[in-house]
């Protein structure tokens, strides 16, 4: 009997020690946890801001290709007109960065790692052969004579649109291309944090960003070659 009864109590002693040993191991559980926890909220609300960022500059591409895909790019005399790549950079970076209102987010461009491309293209096809074959694509110059027009004078980066990216891009999937006009908006932007914290800045900071890239193609009948032929 005695026996049995020490058994009882031995059993109910550890049984009332159990909560307690239970809370401890919670807290240093928790304790272990809690900078992973903070690790991983602060990295998504970095990426929210950074996907904020790269959807404020797309819909700025899109709103300029839209808008200038309507304008005539040209002079009088038929020439390309200087104005017209200037004017479509400059409202971009205007989007991005409005003056006109204090309020918005400024999404400021480095002059020295930031830039805008515009391009405009005009594609002729060659339809007497079987399937149709682009026979040549005019590339319009801006007023230096280069074949796409950059806001800031950099040697990098260059344009991704090559003859051969446009060529596969119009007969991707077997499409028969046809003769057409392009108004190319590409824009590079380095995004560089808004919470700066310490195990963010490795990612992106101010002294190295994540560069962002964003294009937009969008058909104009100003660059169609046999429009301009006429």
């Amino acid at each position: 009997m005695r026996d049995t009864l020490k058994k009882l109590f031995q059993s109910s002693k550890a049984t009332t020690a159990l909560p307690h040993k239970s809370r401890a191991q919670s807290l240093v559980e928790f304790a272990i946890s809690l900078p992973i926890l903070i690790l991983l909220l602060t990295g998504m609300v970095e990426f929210g801001f950074m996907l904020n960022t790269y959807l404020s500059v797309q819909d700025a591409a899109r709103s300029t290709a839209r808008r200038y895909s309507t304008i005539n790019p040209y002079n009088p005399d038929g020439s390309d007109n200087p104005a017209f790549f200037q004017d479509a950079a400059q409202y971009l970076a205007e989007l991005m960065a409005p003056s006109n209102d204090p309020g918005a987010r400024q999404l400021e461009m480095d002059p020295n790692r930031d830039n805008v491309l515009v391009s405009l293209i005009g594609v002729q096809v060659d339809e007497s052969t079987e399937p149709a074959t682009i026979s040549t694509i005019f590339r319009h110059a801006d007023t230096s004579g280069a074949a796409y027009y950059k806001l800031f004078n950099q040697t990098n980066p260059p344009t991704r649109y090559t003859d051969a990216s446009i060529e596969e891009y119009m007969t991707a999937d077997g499409s028969q291309p046809v003769d057409t006009g392009f108004l190319i908006i590409e824009v590079h932007y380095g995004y560089e944090g808004t919470l700066n914290l310490p195990w963010t800045r490795p990612f992106m900071s101010p002294e190295e960003p994540a560069m962002m890239y964003i294009s937009v193609i969008m058909p104009t009948i100003y660059a169609k070659p046999l429009l301009n032929s006429e």
